[in-house]
This record gives structure tokens, sequence and C-alpha cells, in this order.
């Protein structure tokens, strides 16, 4: 037998809180009714500066949009409307009307905005769906679904009159900042509400912007043309935001409910159609159609808008004037042209939200809205002719008398005319490429001819936005399959899921086929000049004259850059130099650049060879110490830079780095320059940093070190841009440097690395003394913890300099998060390294603990969701490297910190691992006084697992991700969450039986019982495989310490002996089929192998434990048990797998980074737990033998009955 301790003659007691229902969440109060004095009231106390006010006023208005729906209630929304109208007379009371202020009138548009997603987004229909009896709780819903309805109308009749009324207070007429609210309010409803809720939305717009006024929309005031302007302004405004709603709405798949239960939060139990190509079709067949059919009502308003762009367009080039007024003149007329020309640029951004749904098919001859399409882009064409010069041409005659109209203001108004219009030639181009290849021969040639015409003045003189814009035209043509000659013959090959998705039956469209109906789009004559126009800018002599102008013009350092350079050199680099700064397309040099990109993309090789050609030109021919020159390599090597991906890309090196690293990029980074050196000078040595660094795979091993040495030392370069950009640079290479360490040997670059990295650390802490601003102090904190990760224990000698150098670091920080974060990576790094010497140093300890206050002050605004997880994750490393005898006090004195995280309920899963490694270090004492919120803690982290969601799980989000009612509950944790409280649970069990049995048993009960749940009729259950493991390993564990729970768990289900048995069945072979899974991983690694084997016998120790405990068990899974733990018993014997070698693998105490130092007590502490832990020295023969007593036993019983 086995000896008492292992199976113990007392039952523990039943896991606790099984019989309890978890799976009905409590739903939270409903708030009080909603009226205009009761949100006005909430709204204005939502500002007080008294705490105690503005709390309960910010609950109970995020209460009233929380649960708008959950609680049947309406009036919110229309409450809220009532506030936003100045002249109602029921806001702010009988005695108050008009005297809303606008701050709340404001805060109301905010919140109505808001809420209209929650609002909306649930169909009336879906509603009625609940309606199936006569019962109290149905005739509520037919209460408030009627309610709804009439605050629903309400709305759409309320929000166009605040929006499109004419103020008699001009100061009401300029609140932008109110009207932007309800316009994205309104285009919100778009989203939700078109076609099926407010079908005549779209047209209604298109009246108001024509008319000025409509129906319930009229304008007091109709003589006022300027009021009627601003409101059609206003209007289409509008109507651009919910065409852009509806355009980009998402698909809606509706998951099939064919037959079986739900369960597992609302999850389907059968496979989902869509891991089934073979449903696709018929999976989406209906959510594709309800789009075509949202998408073509949406393009009824297409000629309406077709016809005010040419009308609106022609009156903003002339100067001439819609409004009703005659005769205008001076300033009237200046704000009726502007108008004019704010309308035409509106008309121009809605059609090209239009182009995009009109959706015409590959046929476009056959489609009878062709002609119309033709027609605008002929007029789009026109209008970039007329508008395309900057700075504009000359005013219009009927603007010349007019003082405040003048070049600057024709030039703003007509550039953001060109910049719409070429905008909605590039969507036009995008989604019909076919009909407008007839404008490429006219539009392309416009917009790359003012690159290659003006000088770098004139072109750097024209807006970013410009710039930008016209870029991104170039780019689109040449990214066109379409419009190139290499790629026609591949334009049949279409994907024929996406087609589908599309909604087009075929794969095909086009290709080469010669088609009866001509719709090969090859044949086409617009589609081969449009070709040939794209081949003669890509021709030999103009493709290398335009890279010429990108890199002269875009790249090229700008005279004011160069002054930047000199006045604001951190202004400098975080504006152009920068990580961050690198991604930003928000500036010609990056739009530029992007186009370069594109260039070579599809000419690699043409471009590689210009690039190249272009740099040893300017290298050899023009002079070495000239400003100019240096400017230009300086360019060339940006560009490089930019291309490196390609450069050395597709199997085919085009620059032979490693020769011209040698020849001329070293000797740059190896000059020693002044402060008063040229800036150009300096430019060029800090552009060959950033080279160096994007090539930096390329370099050979003496190369290597070489330019690490070198750029380690321009680290203290008298330049701040080129010192910061070395510190960036070395922080890339060390990194890599540890990357190529291959089958545990140090590479020759990690040799390069350490052997420059203590004069590396000098000149980084030195640089950080001279840097001010936020990203530069990061971006050298972040090269210090790199060089400390490439460096280990190496760095043991100047340990107590480095630990000198982080008090004033962590001094500066003040209320950075940036700097707090990069203090916790350098100190996580530190400590990992080089182990609990690094705890134990008083100049890390002034840092380290102040550190780990500041970052887990939960009670400090934001700082959860800033600082607190890499915050828990020193803190888990601390421990790992700290020794009780020295550590111990202060650890103790973290705790109550760690409570009230826990209590919380942050970041749980690294929270309890804090928690478990505090338990090894400092005792049983850690645990108990937590012992009951432990309990219910991980029974709500495991809920995630075992309570169904309310929702179905197939509501549509809108843009800021919040799902459809219901379709979250604040109380289920992740499955992240639930995977950490099942694993906590198991070592708890691990170091503390009988203390860490309470905790733990409910929580790992009630996962069970889910599990079995979904056992009966082979249904199938949304567990995944990790969850599922560590949940068994959990059990496990429980089963070995009380036996009998086990079967309780099955009792405890209130199901019949039959069913019982059955689930009992189907678990045991889950277990053992977890189990018994290897996988390629386990199969060629010994230490994995051995790892799978600790889990094996565990589960063989728990299962035959509860053998001799459970009769019933016993009876229907013995055998099995008892086959699996002979099998695994030849096993043990073939591997010679000893106890020894079982607790070394288990117990993890040597780390497998070279270099790391040593770890503290919880190493050796977790060794000897494992020691005595009877799931692993307990003998499996002798389990195996009680566990054949007990199954003949049960046979023989069986028998005799």
């Amino acid at each position: 037998m086995f000896p008492p301790s292992t199976f113990p003659t007392m039952s523990l007691g039943s896991p606790a809180i099984l019989t309890s229902n978890t799976s009905s969440q409590q739903q939270p109060p409903p708030p009080p009714p909603a009226n205009v004095n009761s949100v006005l009231t909430a709204i204005r106390n939502s500002s007080s500066p008294n705490n105690t006010i503005r709390h309960p006023s910010e609950r109970v208005l995020q209460q009233w949009s929380d649960t708008y729906l959950h609680h049947h209630t309406c009036n919110y929304l229309t409450s809220l409307l009532y506030i936003i109208d100045w002249e109602s007379s029921t806001a702010g009371g009988g005695n108050a009307a008009g005297v809303v202020e606008e701050s709340s009138r404001l805060m109301a548009a905010i919140l109505f905005k808001n809420c209209v997603p929650k609002a909306f987004s649930v169909p009336i229909d879906s509603l009625l769906e609940g309606i199936t009896t006569n019962d109290n709780d149905t005739n509520a819903l037919r209460v408030f679904i009627d309610q709804l309805r009439h605050e629903r109308n309400v709305i759409r009749q309320t929000l166009p009159n605040l929006l499109f009324r004419a103020r008699t207070d001009s100061s009401n007429n300029n609140d932008k900042t109110l009207m932007l609210h309800l316009q994205l309010a309104l285009s919100n409803i778009a989203l939700f509400d078109f076609p099926t809720g407010w079908p005549t939305l779209l047209e209604e717009l298109m009246h108001v912007v024509k008319n000025g006024s409509g129906g319930a929309t009229a304008i007091r005031g109709d003589n006022d043309t300027g009021m009627i302007m601003i409101v059609r302004v206003r209007a289409i405004q509008a109507l651009r935001m919910c065409l852009s709603s509806i355009r980009h709405r998402k698909i809606v798949v509706q998951k099939g409910r064919c037959g079986g239960r739900r369960g597992g939060g609302g999850r389907q139990q059968q496979q989902h159609p869509m891991m089934d190509m073979r449903h696709l079709e018929s999976m989406i067949g209906k959510a594709v159609h309800e789009r075509k059919e949202v998408h073509r009502m949406a393009c009824n308003i297409f000629n309406g808008l077709a016809e005010g762009i040419v009308q609106h367009a022609q009156l903003a080039v002339t100067g001439g004037s819609s409004s009703s007024g005659v005769g205008q003149e001076g300033d009237a007329a200046c704000t009726a042209w502007q108008m004019e020309c704010k309308l035409a640029t509106q008309y121009i951004k809605c059609m090209t939200e239009v182009i995009p749904m009109l959706e015409i098919e590959q046929v476009v001859h056959s489609d009878p809205r062709v002609p119309a399409v033709r027609s605008l882009l002929d007029n789009l064409t026109q209008i970039c002719e007329a508008v395309k010069a900057y700075p504009f041409g000359s005013t219009p005659s009927t603007l010349m008398g007019v003082s405040s109209i003048h070049q600057q203001e024709m030039t703003i108004q007509m550039d953001k005319l060109y910049r719409a219009t070429l905008t909605c030639c590039m969507n036009s181009m995008k989604y019909q490429p076919q009909l407008f290849a007839t404008q490429i021969t006219a539009v392309l040639p416009s917009v790359v001819e003012p690159i290659l015409t003006l000088d770098e003045a004139e072109l750097q003189s024209m807006p970013v936005k410009r710039l930008i814009v016209m870029t991104s035209f170039i780019q689109m043509v040449l990214q066109c399959a379409l419009y190139d000659e290499r790629r026609k013959d591949r334009l049949g090959s279409k994907n024929a899921v996406l087609s589908m998705l599309m909604g087009r039956k075929g794969g095909a469209a086009g290709g080469n086929d010669e088609s009866s109906d001509g719709s090969n789009p090859n044949n086409d004559p617009a589609v081969i000049a449009a070709r040939e126009t794209v081949t003669a800018l890509l021709a030999e002599g103009t493709i290398e004259r335009l890279i010429e102008c990108i890199v002269g013009k875009f790249l090229m350092l700008h005279p004011d850059e160069v002054e930047e350079w000199e006045s604001d050199p951190e202004g400098r680099y975080e504006t152009d130099l920068a990580e961050e700064a690198m991604l930003d397309a928000a500036s010609p040099r990056h739009c530029g650049g992007a186009l370069l990109m594109t260039l070579m993309n599809v000419e690699t090789d043409r471009v590689a060879k210009t690039l190249l050609d272009l740099t040893q030109r300017v290298f050899q021919q023009l002079p070495q110490d000239d400003v100019n020159s240096m400017l230009s390599r300086e360019a060339c090597y940006r560009a490089l830079e930019l291309c490196h991906n390609s450069m050395i890309a597709k199997g085919k090196r085009r620059l032979n780095f490693s020769d011209w690293f040698q020849a001329e990029l070293l000797p740059i980074l190896q000059t020693e320059l002044a402060e008063n050196s040229p800036v150009a000078m300096r430019a060029m040595q800090a552009r060959a940093v950033t080279l160096t660094q994007a090539y930096a795979c390329s370099l050979k091993g003496e190369e290597f070190d070489a330019a690490f040495q070198s750029i380690a030392k321009l680290m203290a370069a008298p330049d701040l841009v080129t010192a910061l950009c070395a510190s960036r640079c070395i922080d890339y290479l060390a990194i890599l440097s540890v990357q190529e360490r291959e089958s545990g040997e140090d590479s020759p670059q990690l040799l390069a690395v350490r052997s420059h990295s203590v004069f590396a650390l000098g000149n980084a802490f030195a640089l950080a003394n001279r840097a001010e601003s936020e990203e530069c102090l990061r971006v050298i904190l972040m090269c210090v913890s790199a060089l400390v990760e490439a460096n280990g224990v190496y760095l043991e000698p100047v340990l107590q300099a480095i630990a000198e150098q982080l008090p004033p670091l962590w001094e500066r920080a003040g209320d950075s998060v940036p700097i707090h974060s990069c203090l916790l990576s350098v100190l996580t790094h530190l400590i990992m390294k080089m182990g609990y010497s690094t705890v134990e140093n008083s100049h890390v300890q002034a840092v380290l603990f102040p550190l780990l206050d500041y970052c887990t002050d939960i009670n400090v605004v934001n700082r959860a969701e800033t600082l607190l997880e890499d915050g828990l994750r020193l803190w888990l490393v601390t421990l790992l490297s700290s020794r009780v005898a020295t550590m111990g006090s202060k650890l103790t004195s973290m705790l109550p910190r760690l409570e009230m995280i826990l209590r919380s309920g942050l970041e749980p899963h690294l929270s309890l691992k804090v928690l478990q490694f505090n338990s090894i270090l400092l005792g049983k004492q850690v645990v108990e006084p937590l012992g009951d919120f432990l309990r219910e803690l991980l029974v709500t982290l495991t809920s995630r697992v075992h309570v169904k969601a309310k929702g179905n799980g197939d509501e549509m989000e809108d843009d800021g991700g919040n799902g459809g009612v219901g379709s979250k509950e604040k109380d289920v944790g992740t499955m992240r969450d639930a995977i950490a409280a099942l694993s906590f649970a198991d070592i708890l069990m691990q170091l503390f039986p009988d203390l860490a049995y309470n905790i733990s048993s409910p929580a790992i009960g009630k996962v069970i019982s889910y599990i079995c749940s979904g056992s009966e009729n082979g249904q199938r259950l949304s567990v995944t495989m990790p969850l599922l493991e560590v949940t068994l390993s959990a059990f496990g564990r429980m089963v070995w310490i009380n036996p009998n729970s086990f079967e309780e768990v099955f009792t405890q289900q209130n199901t019949d002996p039959s069913q019982r048995e059955m689930k009992i069945v189907a678990l045991v072979k889950t277990w053992l089929g977890v189990v018994t899974s290897v996988s390629l991983a386990t199969m060629i690694s010994k230490k994995a192998q051995t790892i799978r084997f600790i889990d094996q016998k565990g589960t063989a120790l728990s299962l035959c434990s509860a053998i001799c405990r459970s009769p019933t068990l016993s009876r229907v899974a013995g055998a099995d048990i008892v086959e699996f733990t002979r099998q695994l018993l030849e096993v043990e014997a073939r591997g010679n797998i000893s106890t020894e070698t079982i607790v070394e693998v288990a117990c993890g105490a040597t780390r497998q980074v070279v270099g790391d130092g040593p770890l503290g007590d919880a190493a050796s502490m977790t060794a000897e737990m494992l020691k005595l832990d009877p799931l692993l020295t307990v003998s499996l023969k002798e389990a195996l033998d009680n566990a054949e007593k007990a199954v003949a036993m049960s046979s023989s019983q069986n028998s005799i009955m």
C-alpha cells in the first residue's frame, strides 16, 4: 500500500461552491430615470472640481449610456438632444429657457454621439424575436420596443433640425466643435440605420445641400444668403461623413445555428463554417447581397453629386456664386466665393466615397452607368488641369475689386480643390481602373511635370499635403497591374474567393481570352494608351531623371533643416532621424522616399543601378569639401538607406556593402569632427551611421568590429544629432549580435560588442547627461539596456559604475512614462543578467524599489494602463534574483501593494506569479490571510471558461471596437487569466497542499464540470489545448490531495448514474489523450520528453489514487488507467529516468542563456520543494500494484452482483 501521507484517510471536503450557478451573471442595478432635468444636472455636476459631486455624476452618465438597452429605458438620447437645442423651452427647466451654457451643450453633443452606436446597433427586429409569450416580461418588452421606435423617429427628425437650422445668434454659427459632434452622430446613425431604418437619409441631405432647407429643416431668415450657404456646407460635410460610414460598414456574417446546445461562453459547439471553405459561399452570400443593396441605394445620389461638382467647381474657378444674392460686393462676395470653394471641395470628397460603392462589373461596356462615370472622370481631369498651377495664376475678374481676396487666398482654395480632385482620381483608379485609363494620358504627366521641372525651392514651397497626394497618385499608377505592360498577361488570375467576396461570379476577369462582348481590357484603346504613358515614364532617361529629382528635391536637407540642425539638434533628430520619425508619412521627405521605394519595387535593377551610379558620380565628380556636395552625398545615402531591403533582397545583392563600407563609409565614421565643423559634414556623418545600421547584416566579423568601435566613439561626438544616431545604432548592433549566436557559441559580432561595451556604456551615460528631451533620453536608455543584454555577467566589473548612474536618471524621469519604461527595461536586464549581486547593490536599490513603488501605484490615474505590467515583470525578476537573508524585509514590505493589485483584478497573469514566488521565498504566511479572497478570485478568473456570455457573439463592432450590447461581461476574465489562475492553483497545491486545496478546488471543480458537461452526445467544447492541459494538471494535483474529489465533482452535478459514468469515461479518455499526445518538438528533444514524462507520471499517480477510493472510476475506467500506468512504467525503465533527473528538469534552475548570473533563493527552494513532491518521487510500480488490486476487487464485486 501507499504510505499514509500519500492517500489521506480523511476527506478534506468536496470542492466548495460547485453547486452555485455562476452562469447567470447579475445585472448592474438600473440607473435613475433619464429626463432633461436629471441629465442636465448630471452633465453640469460632471464638470465640478469637487470629486464627491463629479464622480457620482460621471457614473450615472456612464450607466445611462451602458444600460440603454439592458433595462429597457429610453429618453436618454432625446434628453440630450433637448439640452443641445439651446432654444428648447424644456432645457434647464421651465424657468431656465435658453440658458443652457455652451459647455453643457457641447458635453451633451459628445455624449449623444458616443451613445448612438450602442442605441442603434441593435435592430428592432432582433428585439422582436424575444417576444414569444404573453407574460409580464414580454409585455414590458413590447412597450419598450414601441418607445424605442418613437425615440428613434424623434432623433431622425430632431437631429437634422439642430444641424441645419440657422441661428439668430451669430456666435452659435461658429460653434464648429458642437456641429462636428452632431455630424459624427448622424454618420454613426447612418452606419446602422441606412437603408432599413432611414432609407431617405442621403436624399434628404442632398436636398439640403442643394437648397439650404427642406421639409422639417427649414431655415429661419431665408433671405440671409450667408446663412443658407453655411447650412449647405454643413449639410454636405455631414453627407460625406455618412457616405464614409456606409462605405466602411463591415460585412456581418451570421453564424449558423444548426442543432446542438450552445455553450462555452456563447460559442458554437460544432466547427465554425468559416473553417470550411466549402461553406464559404453559402455563409457569406446573404451578407454580400445586403452590402451590394446598401451600396446601390447609396449610389442613387451619384448624378446629383456629379452635377454639383461641375457647377460649383466652375464657380470656384471663375469667382462666381450660386447663392440667390445678385450683385454681391466686397466681403459678401468674398464669403460667397469661399463657400463655393468649400462646396466644390466637399462635393468631390463625397464622390470619392461613392465611387468605391459603384461596383461596376468587369464587362464595363454593358453597364448603363458607364457613360455617367466617364463624363465624371472627364470633368475631374478638366478640374485638375484648371487648378494644377501652384501658386495659382491669377484672380478672377469677378473678384478683382475685393480687397480681402488676394493671391494667397486664391492659391489656398485652389490647392484644396486640386487635392480633393486628385484624391478622387486615385479612388477612381483603384476601383475602376479600366474606366480611368482614359484620363491617365492627361493626369499623370500633369502630376509628374512639376517634380521634373520645378526647382527645389518652388517644389518645397508647396503644402506637404499636396506633395503627399501627388506622389501617392504616381505610386498608385505604378502599382496598378492594368497599366503595366509586363503584367497584362496576369490580369485573369484573380482569386476566386475574393471575387466571391466582391459578389462576382467568376474568379477570372479579362485575361487574354478574346471575349465576344469585347470585355478584354487588353484590347481597350484607353488601357493601351495608359500603358504607353506609364512605359514612357519608366523609359530610359526619364526614370533616371525622376530618381535624381526625388533625391535632390525631396531627400536632400533644406536650408531650414540645416538651420534647425544647428539651433535645435534634438528637435532635428526627433523630426527626421528618430525611429518614430522614419515612419512618419506627413513630410515631403518621407512621401518622396515612399515614391522612390515604389519605383524600386517596380524597376528594382534599374533603380538600384541608377542610385549607385548617382552616389558614385556625386562622390567622384563634386568637390569633397563643398557644402552642396556633402548635402548631395547625404541625400544619396538616405536613398540607399530607404531602399536597403530591395538592394539585398530576392536572392541578389545589388550592392556590395562590405567593400563600399571599407572604401567610403568607414573613413567618414572615423573622421573626428569639431563642434564648429560644417553642418553638411556632420549630417553626412550621421547619415553614414544610419546607413551602416540599415546594412549591418552584411558586415563581416572584422568590419562589424570596426563599425561598432567607430560608432561607439561617435556617441561622444560634439554633434548631438550624430551622437543620438550612434546611440540608436549601437542599440541595434548589440541586439543583432545576440540574435546571431549559433548553437550556444558566441559569434564574432557578439565578441566585438563585448570588447567595446564598457567604452560604449561610458559614452552612453555621458550622452544622457547632454540630452534633454524625453525621446532622446529614451533612445539612450534603450541602448544601455541592449548593451547589458549582450554582455550579462561580463559587465560584473563595472556593475558599481553602472549602478551609480541610475539614481540621477531616476530623478530626471519625473512623470514621463517612456523614461520609466526604459528604466524598467534597464533594471530588468541588469537583474536577469547579473543575478542577486545587482539586486543587493545599494545604488540599484536606490532606484529599484522607488521605481517599483511608482509603477505599481494603481491609485494614480492611468498608472495601471501604462506601467503596471512592466512593473510587475521587474518585480518578478527581482524575486527570482533575491536572497531571503538580505532581501526578505524589503520583499515583505511590498506585500500590501501586491494585495491591492490582486484585489483590483489588474494584470492577474502577472500578479499571481508574483504572489507565487513571494510564497516560495517567504512561506505560507503570504497566502494564509488572502485565502478567502483568492478562492473567489480564482473562480472569477476561470469564469471565462464556464460562464456563458450574454451576447450571441455575432454583433457588429463599431469603429471603436465596441461590440453590441451584452457581447462582453466585465466579470468574465480572459483566457490568459484563466490559464494563469489554474497554473497558480496547481503550484499553490504543490507548495501548501492542505491550505491550497480549499483555495483552489472550487475553481478547478467548476472548470472540470464544464468540460464534462460537453461530453454528452458527442458535443465539442471550445476549450483550447493550453487551457485543457493546465486544467487537467491542476485537477490531478487536486485528486492526489483528496482522491475522493474525483467522484465528488460528478456527484454534485445532479445527473443520473448512467450519465455520470459516461462523463467519467469521457474525461479519463480526454485526460489520457492529452498527456500522451506528442509533438515534433517533444520527439526531437530529450528534455521535452522528460517534461512530458513528468506530466504523464503525475496523471498516472493521481488516477491510480482515485481508483483506490472510487469504485465507480475503478469499474468504468480502471482498466484503461492501469494499462496507461503499466506502459508508463515500461517507459521509465527503458529510459532509466531517475528521480534526480526528473527534479532537475522540472526545477528549471539552470538558465539557458550564456552569461546570466546566479539566481536567488527561489531556485534552490523550488528544487527542494520538487524533491519532496510525491507526484515526482512516489514509485509508479507501487501505484500500479495498488491500482490493479482495486480494479480486480471491483471486477470481482461486479461478477458477484
